[in-house]
């Protein structure tokens, strides 16, 4: 299925309709990806409309648009522009990176990359980590009990660093963080 990579523009007012589709893929890749690991409350309705509202404010400042690239259905060989998006708004994933949250750390840090499974395998990921860091070193934190992205992001070069977290608002889950070139 072709999809496009893009940089949302930011709008002046909230694009409640893009937000919906953001926090789409975002409440449905996290239950893909753990499902195993969370409880249903961290995918419900109520998740959706707080993630839609979010991304919909964040849809309204140039710098969290620039940090954001997201992956949207196509038709073969038809481009597709950020503007395209205010009339039909088909995400597929997207990836959010910015300036490392970590005192220990400099660089960049991939903040998130989902896509919907239906488009696990299809080369998506890979496009959408490309687009948001290139080859540029970077850090991200991964769920411990998530294999296939663990294995992804070590197929590009990340590699565990010792660094392990446990965020309570989250059931507990166990993240590491992986390291490409950083120091």
């Amino acid at each position: 299925m072709p999809f496009a990579i893009i940089t949302p523009e930011a709008s002046p007012q909230p694009d409640v309709e893009l937000g919906a589709a953001i926090a789409r893929v975002h409440v449905e890749g996290w239950r893909e990806a753990y499902g195993h690991l969370l409880d249903e409350r961290f995918y419900d309705d109520a998740v959706l409309a707080t993630r839609t509202e979010q991304w919909a404010q964040r849809l309204t400042q140039p710098e969290s648009c620039a940090r954001t690239r997201l992956a949207v259905r196509t038709d073969a060989g038809a481009p597709v522009t950020a503007p395209d998006l205010r009339s039909n708004a088909d995400v597929i994933g997207f990836a959010t990176v910015g300036e490392t949250r970590d005192d220990d750390c400099t660089g960049l840090e991939l903040w998130a990359l989902y896509i919907l499974s239906s488009h696990y395998g299809t080369g998506l990921g890979q496009a959408l980590l490309d687009a948001a860091i290139g080859t540029e070193p970077a850090t991200l934190w991964v769920a411990e009990d998530n294999p296939r992205a663990r294995g992804f992001y070590a197929r590009n070069g990340f590699a565990p660093d010792g660094a392990r977290k446990v965020d309570e608002a989250a059931d507990d889950l166990a993240e590491i963080r992986m390291t490409r070139g950083t120091q």
